[in-house]
């Protein structure tokens, strides 16, 4: 066990998770990828499906020929699921990823000074674990992994949630390689876990160092920025909530009105036979635009994304057309109408695009199965 366990875990970016039970324990490997930068090693309790589980003789093995090259490279030496062994192990803490093992519990058995890590995978056990006596947490899996194939993949949407609410450190993990760890960077992660990026790399050590830099550093500015903004986009779009059956919001009644009210003016005004520009309206100018206005108006209320979406082209162009206008303002009424045109069509604009994706927001999954481990 490392002197100041807390301290190291302050500066480790890169976790190596081994599966004992389907990888064996390649020291060579293993010493070679603490040469490259990983700063922490996991011995799994498990491994890929249908590879069985090491006993407890083997665990402790393994931690006993394990802990002295850790020791060398000053990393943190962890055990799974295992908070039982960790004393015998002399191991620097352990990491629980399964439901049915309390953390109270395992803080209890391993003690204050300890390491004691946990996965999440939604955003509300990212903020449950910040109540918890936890050191760390990991996040994910980002992608799919073979070592927890029944955990669904939940993307860098919540490596973003995490960067934003969480105080603990916190790992993403789950099918991390060198050529996405610049997105998992880019999506706000400076911590990553991985197993088979170094497990069947060629050179451990390369792939270890490979690893550390993309984490560490912004080696392509332009991807990172692509990453972040769709990370940020799927964070928000997680945080919407879809439109309840027959709920309206009022950008929505207001623009539903707004196209009805379009069309009324026109046909009144037609009937009373107003002139543009010296000339009246004729027939074949007005019925395709109220048409037009009608069916919108129509598909608006029927809660049809590609109604709402015509529109909004429509008032973004009443905003560009009324902005040159405005270019043109001869007196105060000149600059004072096209004004109030952009502000309450720019306004009304910024509301309906929060609208447009709660229509398109894809309904709540049914929670009612049991859901497996987080994957890691």
């Amino acid at each position: 066990m490392l002197a100041d366990p807390r301290a190291r875990l302050g500066e480790a970016r890169l976790y190596y998770l081994i599966a004992l039970a389907r990888d064996g324990l390649d020291e060579a490997r293993i010493e070679a990828a603490l040469r490259g930068g990983v700063d922490m090693v996991e011995l799994l309790s498990d491994g890929e499906e249908g590879s069985g589980e090491p006993d407890d003789a083997q665990l402790l093995n393994a931690a006993g020929r394990l802990r002295p090259l850790c020791e060398r490279h000053n990393a943190l030496l962890m055990l799974n699921n295992r908070p039982d062994l960790v004393e015998l192990a002399g191991a620097d803490g352990v990491h629980i990823d399964t439901p049915d093992l309390e953390i109270a519990a395992a803080r209890a058995a391993i003690g204050p000074d300890r390491l004691l890590g946990a996965s999440t995978r939604t955003p509300q056990e990212v903020l449950d674990a910040q109540r918890l006596p936890l050191d760390y947490i990991s996040v994910g899996p980002v992608h799919a992994t073979p070592l927890r194939p029944q955990a669904r993949p939940v993307g860098t949407s919540l490596v973003t949630f995490a960067s934003r609410n969480s105080r603990l450190p916190f790992f993403a993990v789950g099918g991390i390689e060198p050529q996405n760890t610049g997105a998992v960077a880019a999506a706000g992660g400076q911590r990553v876990a991985v197993s088979r990026a170094i497990t069947e790399a060629g050179d451990p050590a390369r792939a270890a160092a490979v690893l550390r830099a993309e984490i560490t550093s912004p080696a392509d500015f332009l991807e990172r920025y692509r990453a972040r903004t769709e990370a940020q986009n799927a964070a928000a779009r997680a945080r919407l909530e879809p439109l309840a059956p027959g709920e309206r919001p009022w950008p929505l009644r207001l623009a539903t009105a707004a196209a009805l009210l379009a069309a009324a003016v026109n046909v009144i005004a037609f009937l009373a036979g107003a002139k543009l520009q010296g000339s009246r309206l004729s027939t074949g100018e007005l019925v395709p635009f109220v048409f037009v206005m009608l069916v919108l108006a129509g598909g608006m209320w029927r809660r049809q994304a590609a109604a709402l979406l015509a529109f909004m082209a429509l008032l973004a162009l009443i905003v560009v057309l009324f902005s040159l206008f405005l270019i043109e303002a001869s007196n105060v009424l000149g600059a004072v109408v096209p004004l109030l045109f952009i502000g309450g069509g720019g306004f009304l604009f910024w509301k309906l695009v929060r609208v447009l994706g709660r229509i398109q927001a894809p309904a709540a999954e049914s929670t009612g199965g049991p859901a497996g481990p987080p994957g890691r």
